[in-house]
């Protein structure tokens, strides 16, 4: 300022002051200043953020996942994300009675980002191509992997969309499914290239087709018919996928905190169990009873 041929304004003599303050501050030491950082930041590692929803804690009593599927509407959406639903999947598949077309899912996505749930697309037969592009039109990051199509499309999504693969279990609760990375042509790749070269075996491995998945989803042997089946006989595979597994089929209000203390999901999915009479609509109660009893955790 006195350069310019003025005087130095007073908030800039405030800033100056302050400035020449810091500095003496920085060259100044004090004894026991080590200790006072210490513990401040001690004290700072005693903050708590409670995660965002679909993020797996590391606490002891960890709160059971909630997937509200087969969500026809924004205002279905709605009822389930303030209900407390984590998950809302939408099934993009045209075969099904709960199918939405690319422009609602992109809605209902929409309103399931803006509760704080992870908006999920739902694909039986369709092509990696075809997953990839409405995953991109809908903005939607996490596809569900439901029938033997969407399954071997695994191998050609990019990483960028995250993965929930479906197996079925029967009756008895034995899984009748292939389970990611076990398909023939993986196996048989792995096998060519530690034969071939040892050495390099493990780098071809990694850059080979995408195996990765996020989550597992144990359903039923026809997915979306509330059929259950026996969970005390259930051994989910562990160690195939990277944050967990989902439990579904045949669960509903009644049950769901049963199946939750038998099987100890990391999360429940449910369909049918939370419908109205249509059998397509949610009913706003069931929702709200189902998210409580899952995540309801006994003494």
């Amino acid at each position: 300022a006195e350069r310019l041929g003025g005087t130095p304004s007073p908030t800039l003599t405030t800033q100056m002051s302050a400035m020449s303050a810091l500095a003496t501050a920085r060259v100044t030491f004090t004894p026991g200043a080590r200790r006072s950082t210490k513990a401040f930041r001690a004290a700072a590692t005693t903050v708590r953020v409670r995660p965002a929803r679909g993020l797996v804690t590391t606490s002891a009593a960890k709160e059971t996942l909630v997937k509200v599927c087969g969500v026809t509407s924004v205002a279905d959406c709605q009822l389930a994300v303030d209900a407390g639903a984590d998950f809302i999947g939408m099934i993009l598949w045209p075969g099904s009675k709960r199918f939405v077309d690319l422009a609602a899912a992109k809605e209902i996505a929409a309103c399931a980002k803006a509760g704080g749930a992870t908006p999920v697309g739902v694909f039986v037969d369709e092509t990696a191509g075809e997953i990839a592009n409405a995953c991109k039109y809908t903005e939607i990051d996490t596809a569900q992997l439901h029938g033997d199509g969407a399954r071997t499309a695994l191998k050609d999504l990019p990483m960028s969309i995250k993965a929930i693969w479906v197996v079925n279990a029967d009756a008895d609760g034995l899984i009748r499914t292939v389970l990611p990375g076990d398909e023939d042509q993986l196996m048989k790749q792995r096998s060519d290239a530690m034969g071939a070269n040892p050495v390099t075996a493990a780098v071809d491995w990694v850059k080979g087709p995408r195996r990765a998945v996020d989550y597992l989803l144990v359903d039923g042997v026809t997915p979306g018919s509330g059929e259950t089946y026996d969970w005390t006989n259930l051994k989910p595979p562990r160690g195939v996928s990277r944050k967990g597994w989902l439990l579904a089929g045949g669960l509903d209000p009644e049950n769901v905190n049963e199946a939750v203390r038998i099987c100890s999901p990391t999360g429940v999915d449910v369909a049918s169990g939370v419908a109205d009479a249509s059998g397509v609509a949610k009913d706003a109660e069931k929702v709200k009873a189902f998210v409580a009893n899952a995540k309801k955790i006994e003494a």
